[in-house]
Order: structure tokens, then C-alpha cells, then sequence
């Protein structure tokens, strides 16, 4: 008797102690569910070093319920693939809660972004991928609100204040009971003085500037940490040849940075992908950068599957069992 109201009063717990021992390093490449073949990512070729699959790919158009649904279908089938691969991702919040006409670079308001994220959420949730407060069970563990905020998706301060479509788009996500405190994450130009306010909406904060010297580079990561202090944040790696706007930079100061600094917490190259249609070289094909960012991705991963008995179940590697009796077992 005296064990059932203990492991009762652990599940009262089980929220908190979840949060409390997640993961805090991820590794995987940005917009991961790119595609060498159509209709085919390229998931299955990296799944072995990544502990992140970043699945950013949807209908391009978020006008309509059907659109939406659409995109559904997309992120819940590579959730089903992140998941039987053992992975943790982080999912795309814009189909759901912007809204974006076909071939229009800007996101606006969505007035249907309650039922469009809840819809998804509600998916989630049923088909196994989403386990509020667990973390480390669970296969979601954050939300891509949108790509480059305060750059063409248009979404800046306006009067001094976040943009009406973020704050629209954010109280959907927190409205959801589900969502409420899953973190949400966004990679931004370094104009941070035009998403000052904006920015501090978001957990997780990044910035993409390929070619930077290392100062230039730290110059940026460091206003950016004094403007949205508090966050996680998410370093991203120029990691390509011959692309007009993509770097092959050198890892070191992304990986220094990565193992020195404790509230940096997703390390993301662009890109995996080599790309015929522009003639882009990614990380696949690149000898050294795939030799540096397997052994890298391997290390992270085998230290968040190693975290706690939860951390290794869904890594695979161990039986599940309850929250709350890992708990009382240590972890």
C-alpha cells in the first residue's frame, strides 16, 4: 500500500521530472527530410548519426483546411520513419498556424490556426508521436515555427512589438494543452534589431551567415544571446559546395562552440541534400565534412541514449517501463 501511494504521488511528479532530465544536445542536418529522389528523403541515409530529424517539408500552401491536410500526411508519415528509426524530431510549425499563398515569399496571420494546429496535434498525440511532458519518450520534442523570420518570410517587429501573425501563430501552439511548453524554435538572419521583440517569443534561436570570419561569426552568436538571453540556441554550418549562398565552412568553431557553451543545443549543417536542380554539393558528398559530422552526430547520439532508462528505450536499447518507476530506480 505503502508503494502504490508513493509511486501515485511520483506520477503527480511526472511532468517536471521528465523536463528535468531531457536531453540537451541534438545533432542533425537542417531540413532533413529533403528529397535525392523524388518522394523519397533522404532520412534513411544518415538515420545511424543524428538524434534529430528535421522534417520541414510540406504542400507550400496554407490557405486551405485541405492544404493543411496535406501537409499532415507528410510530417506524420516521417514521424512514423523517425520513430522506427529511433530518432527524436522536431516538426514544422508553419503549414499549421501561418498562412503563405503558393509561390509568395511572405507568412501571414492565419485566422484558422487554432483548428489547423490543433488538428495536428491531435494526430500526433493519437498516432503515438507526441507524449506531453516526457521528452525523452517522446518522438517530438519541438516545433520549427518558421525559417528566417525577420528575412523573406516577412514576419518582423511592427510598432515595436512581435508581429501580429507570430503572436497569432504562438498562441495557437501554447493554447494547445499538448503543445503548451514544447519548445519552439526559429533560425534567423543576423538583422536581430528587426525582430528584437520576436525573437524573444521563441526557446530555441539560431542564425545562418555563411562565409563569416570567426569573429564576425561570434560577434553574431553573441549579440544574438544578448538580445534573446535565457535560450537554447542552434548553430548552423554552412556545409556545401558550389551553392550561390552556402558555405563549406570549417566545423571548428561550430563544434567548440557546440561542446563548450551548455545552452547551445542543436548543432544543424546545411545540408545533407546534394542538389541537382542547382548543382549544390551537400555533406553526402563531401568526404571530409561526412567523415567530421558522422562522428560527431554518432557522439551526441550515443550520449542522449545513454542519458537515463527512458533515454535508452526509445533509443532502442533497453524495455519500458513506467515514468514513474524509473524514477524511483534513479534513472
Amino acid at each position: 500500500m505503502i508503494l502504490k501511494r508513493l509511486l501515485f504521488s511520483v506520477g503527480l511528479l511526472l511532468p517536471a521530472i521528465a523536463g528535468a532530465q531531457s536531453v540537451t544536445k541534438y545533432f542533425g542536418y537542417f531540413y532533413g527530410d529533403a528529397m535525392s529522389v523524388p518522394d523519397v528523403p533522404d532520412f534513411h541515409e544518415f538515420q545511424d548519426h543524428v538524434n534529430l530529424y528535421s522534417i520541414m517539408y510540406w504542400s507550400g500552401d496554407s490557405t486551405t483546411p485541405a492544404n493543411k491536410d496535406g501537409s499532415e500526411v507528410w510530417v506524420l508519415t516521417e514521424l512514423a520513419r523517425a520513430k522506427a528509426a529511433h530518432v527524436h524530431a522536431i516538426v514544422p510549425g508553419y503549414p499549421f498556424v501561418l498562412r503563405q499563398v503558393l509561390n509568395e515569399k511572405c507568412f501571414h496571420d492565419d485566422p484558422d490556426a487554432v483548428r489547423g494546429w490543433n488538428s495536428f496535434t491531435q494526430k500526433m498525440v493519437d498516432q503515438g508521436y507526441l507524449i506531453p511532458g516526457d521528452p525523452e519518450r517522446s518522438t517530438v520534442v519541438a516545433v520549427y515555427l518558421i525559417d528566417e523570420p525577420n528575412g523573406d518570410a516577412c514576419l518582423s517587429d511592427v510598432n515595436g512589438a512581435a508581429h501580429p501573425a507570430l503572436q497569432t501563430a504562438f498562441a495557437a501552439i501554447r493554447g494547445n494543452p499538448a503543445t503548451a511548453t514544447l519548445p519552439v524554435a526559429t533560425v534567423l538572419t543576423p538583422d536581430f534589431a528587426q525582430i528584437n521583440q520576436g525573437m524573444k517569443l521563441f526557446d530555441w534561436v539560431g542564425f545562418d551567415h555563411y562565409g563569416d570570419s570567426d569573429s564576425q561569426w561570434y560577434g553574431h552568436f553573441n549579440e544574438m544571446k544578448s538580445r534573446a538571453p535565457g535560450k537554447k540556441y542552434i548553430i548552423v554550418p554552412g556545409a556545401s559546395n558550389s551553392c550561390p549562398k552556402v558555405k563549406n565552412e570549417d566545423p571548428t568553431r561550430f563544434l567548440n562552440t557546440m561542446n563548450t557553451d551548455p545552452d547551445v543545443i542543436w548543432l544543424t549543417p546545411f545540408k545533407w541534400l546534394s542538389s541537382k536542380s542547382d548543382g549544390c554539393i551537400g555533406v553526402r558528398d563531401i568526404p571530409d565534412r561526412r567523415a567530421t559530422y558522422t562522428k560527431v552526430g554518432l557522439d551526441i547520439k550515443a550520449r542522449q541514449c545513454s542519458v537515463s532508462r527512458a533515454a535508452k528505450w526509445f533509443c532502442g536499447k533497453a524495455p519500458n517501463i513506467s515514468p514513474g518507476i524509473d524514477y524511483l530506480m534513479g534513472n
